[in-house]
């Protein structure tokens, strides 16, 4: 009876957990959304700064146009080789002792929960019992 209670507990726990966990991403993706939209502006306005600048200096049109241009495809090739660092995979590190009952109670929940979908709770009812009172005649 105690385990029951307690694996509906849990169950309610994982739900809030999940919701909480659904929330702060949502929030971080809005955040790093509009950190984005900044950025853009930013490189836009230096872009152009540094387009001026190159005028001032002496600088022709076309000239100054292709040193922008030569240094978004050099900052390019930089972003280029930073992929394979940034893509890396993470090892996965073994899973420890104190999760693993939790996760196979998860599992088995989940797959009761199914079978009663399935075939229905009286029908699983029986079934059980029916298995519980045949491995208590082997003995």
């Amino acid at each position: 009876m105690l385990h029951l209670i307690l694996t509906a507990v849990s169950s309610l726990q994982i739900g809030t957990r999940i919701k909480d966990a659904v929330e702060r991403s949502v929030k971080k993706a809005v955040i790093i959304a509009i950190a984005a939209v900044i950025l853009l502006f930013a490189i836009a306005f230096g872009l152009v700064a540094g387009y001026q600048a190159l005028i001032v200096y002496g600088f022709t049109a076309v000239a100054a146009a292709g040193i922008v241009a030569g240094a978004l495809v050099v900052l390019a090739l930089i972003v280029l080789a930073f992929i394979p660092i940034v893509t890396r995979q993470k090892k996965t590190e073994p899973q420890s002792l104190m999760e693993a009952p939790a996760e196979g109670m998860a599992m088995i929940d989940q797959s009761v929960g199914k079978a009663m979908q399935q075939v229905g709770p009286l029908t699983l009812l029986v079934a059980a019992f029916a298995a519980g009172l045949l491995a208590s005649r082997r003995r």
